[in-house]
C-alpha cells in the first residue's frame, strides 16, 4: 500500500474529512489506500458512545476540546449574577429564546418574517396559520423545559416534547405525542428529492429509545463495571440531537424535537446560558451543512464526529455573537440609561418603562402590556405614559377604542 505521507492530510485530525472531501487532498489513484490509513488513524483516536443498539465514535479532536473549554470557561462567566440579570439584560438576549424557536421552524420549512414572528411571540397573539402555529409550539417546549431539568429522560417524556410541537400542525393529529408504527416514513433532500435517510424499522423504535435514555441518563458518569469513560456533556447532547434524527421515532416534529431535547439536556447539566444561544439561528444560514453534517455520520460508520464538528461550530458562533453583541448592547444601552434618567419630571420607573420602551422602539405598546410588564396597576401604568407622552418622550396613538404609545422619532434622535 503505497502511500505518500506528507499527502495524506492525518496530522491535523480538525481536517475531518469525508471520503468524498478526501479525494480533493489526495492523487485519485491512491484514494482508497489514503482513506483505508485515514480510517486506521481514526479507529485509534476514537472514543466509544455506550449507545448499545449502534456502534457510535467520536474523535475528539482539538477544535472540539477548544470549543469545549470555552463552552465550560466563557458560558458560565458571561453572567456572573444568574438568570435574574438575564431578566433584565438587553433585548438581543430576551429575543434569543423567541428566536429559537422561530429559526428551528423556518429549518423544517416555516414560512414568516422573523419581525412578524417576533412581534407575534412578545405580544402573545395567536397563529393565523400551521407556519406560526410551529414557532408557536417549539417556544412553549422551550418554555416547557425550563422546568424539567431535575427530570430523567424517558420514552413518555420525548413523546411529550413531540406531542408539544406538533400540535395543530399534523394531517393526522393522532398522530401527535406517539411513536410511529410503519415504515412509510423517509428523510428527503427538498431541493433534489432524493431519499436520503431510511429509519430503522418501526418495531426497533421502543428499544432504541430505551437504550438512548440509559444512554443519556448515565450522565457519563465513569461505570467502573463497564469501564464507560467520562463524555462531556455537551456532546452527550448531541449525541441525543443525532440519534432522535437518526432513530426517526415520529411522523413528523424529529428535527424539532431533537433541538428542544437538545438544549433540555444541556440546562439540566448547568448550561444555563444556552437558552439564550440560538443555535439554529446559525444552521438555519447553511440547512444544506446540517443536513451532510447527519448524512456524513450515518454513511461513515456512525462516526458522529462529523455531526459534533458541525454543532460545535454553530455553538461558536452563536456564542461569539453573543458574547459581541453583549458587550455592544451594555454600552449602548448605558448611554441611553443615563441620558433618561437625567431627563427632568420622570420618576425611576417611569425611566425604567421609557427604556424598556427604546428597546423595542419600532412597536407599539397598550396600557396593559406595560402594567403586567412592570407589575403595576392598569390606572398607574397609564398616569406614567401619559406624563411620558405629555413630556413629548412618547407618541400616541388610538386604535378602536384602545390607545397605544410609541417612542417619537425625534426623542430618538435625541438620544441616539
Amino acid at each position: 500500500m503505497a502511500v505518500v505521507k506528507d499527502k495524506l492530510p492525518t496530522g491535523n485530525m480538525d481536517d475531518y474529512y469525508t471520503k468524498a472531501e478526501l479525494r480533493y487532498h489526495v492523487d485519485g489513484k491512491e484514494l482508497e489506500s489514503s482513506w483505508m490509513v485515514l480510517k486506521l488513524a481514526r479507529a485509534f483516536s476514537s472514543n466509544h458512545l455506550p449507545y448499545k443498539p449502534n456502534n457510535l465514535t467520536y474523535v475528539l479532536t482539538s477544535e472540539i476540546s477548544h470549543e469545549l473549554h470555552l463552552c465550560d470557561r466563557d458560558l458560565s462567566k458571561v453572567f456572573p449574577t444568574g438568570t435574574r440579570q438575564l431578566e433584565s439584560a438587553p433585548k438581543y438576549i430576551i429575543d434569543a429564546l423567541f428566536e429559537e424557536a422561530i429559526f428551528s421552524s423556518k429549518l423544517e420549512g416555516a414560512v414568516t418574517t422573523e419581525l412578524v414572528a417576533k412581534n407575534m411571540l412578545r405580544k402573545n397573539l395567536p397563529p393565523r396559520n400551521k407556519d406560526e402555529q410551529m414557532i408557536v409550539n417549539n417556544h412553549l417546549a422551550m418554555q416547557f423545559i425550563q422546568d424539567k431539568k431535575n427530570v430523567l429522560l424517558t420514552p413518555e417524556f420525548i413523546r411529550e416534547i413531540q406531542g408539544i410541537v406538533t400540535k395543530n400542525t399534523m394531517q393526522d393529529e393522532n398522530q401527535s405525542g406517539v411513536f410511529r408504527s410503519t415504515n412509510d416514513v423517509s428523510v428527503m433532500n427538498v431541493r433534489t428529492g432524493e431519499v436520503v435517510h431510511y429509519p430503522p424499522d418501526a418495531e426497533k423504535i421502543d428499544s432504541m429509545i430505551s437504550a438512548l435514555c440509559d444512554f443519556v441518563n448515565a450522565d457519563g458518569v465513569l461505570n467502573p463495571a463497564e469501564e464507560d469513560p467520562f463524555i462531556h456533556p455537551i456532546i452527550v447532547g448531541i449525541a441525543l440531537h443525532f440519534l432522535i434524527g437518526y432513530i426517526h421515532p415520529f411522523y413528523d416534529g424529529n428535527g424539532r424535537t431533537a433541538r428542544t431535547l437538545f438544549y433540555w439536556y444541556v440546562l439540566s447539566r448547568g448550561y444555563e446560558v444556552f437558552q439564550y444561544i440560538p443555535i439554529s439561528k446559525i444552521m438555519q444560514q447553511s440547512p444544506g451543512k446540517y443536513r451532510d453534517a447527519y448524512l456524513a455520520t450515518e454513511r461513515d460508520d456512525l462516526d458522529l464526529t462529523y455531526f459534533i464538528l458541525y454543532n460545535i461550530r454553530c455553538i461558536r458562533k452563536a456564542r461569539k455573537a453573543l458574547i459581541d453583541h453583549l458587550k455592544l448592547e451594555n454600552s449602548r444601552k448605558k448611554t441611553t440609561e443615563q441620558t433618561i434618567s437625567a431627563l427632568p419630571n420622570v420618576t425611576k420607573r417611569q425611566a425604567t418603562i421609557l427604556s424598556y420602551m427604546f428597546e423595542y422602539k419600532t412597536e407599539e405598546f397598550g396600557i396593559k402590556e406595560i402594567a403586567e410588564r412592570f407589575s403595576v396597576t392598569y390606572q398607574t401604568a397609564r398616569t406614567d405614559l401619559m406624563h411620558l407622552t405629555d413630556s413629548g418622550y412618547l407618541g400616541i396613538r388610538k386604535k378602536g377604542k384602545a390607545f397605544f404609545y410609541y417612542v417619537r422619532d425625534d426623542f430618538l434622535e435625541k438620544t441616539e
